[in-house]
């Protein structure tokens, strides 16, 4: 970003959500702010009952997380928050750990009220990804807070 920058060279920048997931604001510079990026989940802005008690008990754990800024990654914390806790489901429902009676779990779950979304129902027998291309949206950062693009 920096190199586009002194080179003069204005062109659109797309990236995968791993950026919102360190120090890419600080190393990249003001040119971070022209960076569009794809993620599922931000603890910014407002949050549904799930992200407010995560947020809460991650700030409770760690000392180190004072807010959404110090959630690194969110997309990964969201992302493996979710798929575990529907895990853990799939693993009380089939009573077992065995791959095949987990799967035919995965695909019988009910509604799960979840960090991203509610699951309705995350996955069945047809379907095997949870999140959808709704599931998606762009992001961009306004100084290190990440916020939907509006435009």
């Amino acid at each position: 970003m920096k190199s586009l920058v002194r080179t003069g060279w204005s062109v659109p920048v797309l990236s995968h959500w791993g950026i919102s997931g360190g120090r890419f604001p600080e190393l990249a510079g003001p040119a971070a702010q022209k960076v569009e990026f794809i993620q599922t989940y931000s603890f910014f802005g407002k949050q549904n009952a799930v992200g407010q008690k995560l947020l809460a008990e991650l700030e409770a754990k760690y000392p180190d997380i004072k807010g959404p800024a110090q959630v690194i990654p969110p997309v990964g914390v969201a992302n493996a928050y979710d798929g575990i806790r529907i895990l853990g489901l799939a693993i009380a429902q089939a009573g077992s750990t065995d791959g095949d009676k987990m799967r035919q779990a995965l695909e019988h779950l009910g509604r799960y009220e979840g960090l991203i979304k509610t699951y309705d129902p995350p996955f069945s027998p047809q379907n095997h990804d949870a999140l959808s291309e709704s599931d998606y949206i762009m992001v961009h950062f306004v100084g290190n807070q990440i916020e939907p693009v509006t435009n």
